[in-house]
């Protein structure tokens, strides 16, 4: 069992049994864990309002929200095209603060939104107005997609479905993994060129979110990088540092994708170093937009099926490729 699945904490109240069904629908309520605390659900809600990952997480059990909030970048994105057609977007100026307003005018009897948007100030905002289910932990696989789709199944009476989702992420991806073998043992990177600083910036902790997608491939962070500690640096958390281009040349892997933050690929090209990467020579870069980058950085089910198609090329060169330690 999972650090994410073993924190859900999940206890169903009232009478009813789910045992063959699978589902919380014959209970009254159910208790979530959550990193704001314990909070009590109605099974079923009806009138949902989503945000971040949580927006995929409704689409995956086959719910259209009644509206969703948007902050960063645009909804929707490529891998929810047609699936949220005549959804009401509600703009937001950025995470950190929720039009809680704008929000209680749709009337939800739930919000449902990320780790990073339910912060505790956002939290509080909202529960006057709804119940609110955010990440279950602010770290760690409790922060994730799939900890918070398996307690949103319990709230919403949909358990077996919410499994059902998980085990097609998870076999979607080892069977890419076993279509291509040569990916055990070879390494990923995800980075991040910013041109108004001259910086770059890398995940360089394994266990980010970010490089879930490459650990479940049997990739890894390349040894120099992880062990480098001036890419485990900054104000964004561990192991994402930004650090100057004189790096540049010292991050080696057989996997990239790199987003050009106010740059195009002509601008990597021209970098000192850049060329001579033995994932750029080899063609297994993938120069991103913003919206791929963020289904890396911020993954679901329905973000990874459609990034691990659009990376797939290039990932097939990567596992043809000498292992780049």
């Amino acid at each position: 069992m999972t650090a994410g699945v073993a924190a859900v904490a999940l206890v169903a109240s009232a009478c009813g049994s789910s045992d063959s069904a699978g589902s919380s629908a014959a209970s009254a309520t159910v208790t979530v864990s959550q990193a704001n605390g314990t909070t009590e659900f109605p099974v079923g809600a009806k009138r949902i309002v989503a945000a971040g990952y949580s927006i995929d997480n409704l689409l995956a059990l086959g719910i259209k929200p009644v509206a969703v909030v948007q902050y960063g970048q645009a909804i929707p994105t490529p891998w929810e095209a047609g699936k949220l057609d005549g959804v009401p977007v509600i703009k937001a100026t950025d995470g950190k603060t929720l039009p809680v307003e704008r929000i209680a005018a749709y009337k939800p009897d739930l919000f449902v939104g990320d780790a990073y948007i339910v912060s505790k100030s956002n939290f509080q905002a909202l529960s006057p107005v709804t119940k609110v289910l955010g990440g279950l932990s602010d770290e760690g696989d409790g922060a994730g997609w799939k900890a918070q789709l398996t307690a949103l199944g319990k709230v919403l009476g949909m358990e077996d479905k919410a499994r059902e989702v998980i085990a097609a992420d998870r076999k979607n991806v080892a069977d890419f993994a076993a279509k291509y073998p040569g990916l055990r043992g070879k390494t990923a990177l995800v980075a991040q060129y910013t041109a108004s600083s001259g910086q770059i910036n890398l995940v360089a902790d394994p266990r980010d979110s970010a490089n879930q997608l490459f650990t479940e491939l049997g990739m890894n962070v390349p040894k120099a990088i992880r062990s480098n500690p001036a890419f485990d640096s900054g104000t964004e958390g561990g192991g994402r540092g930004y650090v100057s281009l004189e790096l540049l040349p010292t991050i080696a892997a057989n996997f990239m994708a790199i987003y050009p933050n106010g740059a195009t690929a002509a601008d990597l090209a021209k970098l000192p170093g850049y060329a001579d990467l033995p994932q750029v020579k080899a063609g297994a870069t993938v120069v991103t937009d913003l919206p791929t980058i963020m289904s890396l950085n911020m993954p679901s089910s329905v973000s990874r099926a459609w990034v691990l198609a659009k990376i797939g090329p290039q990932l097939k060169i990567a596992a043809e490729q000498p292992a780049v330690a």
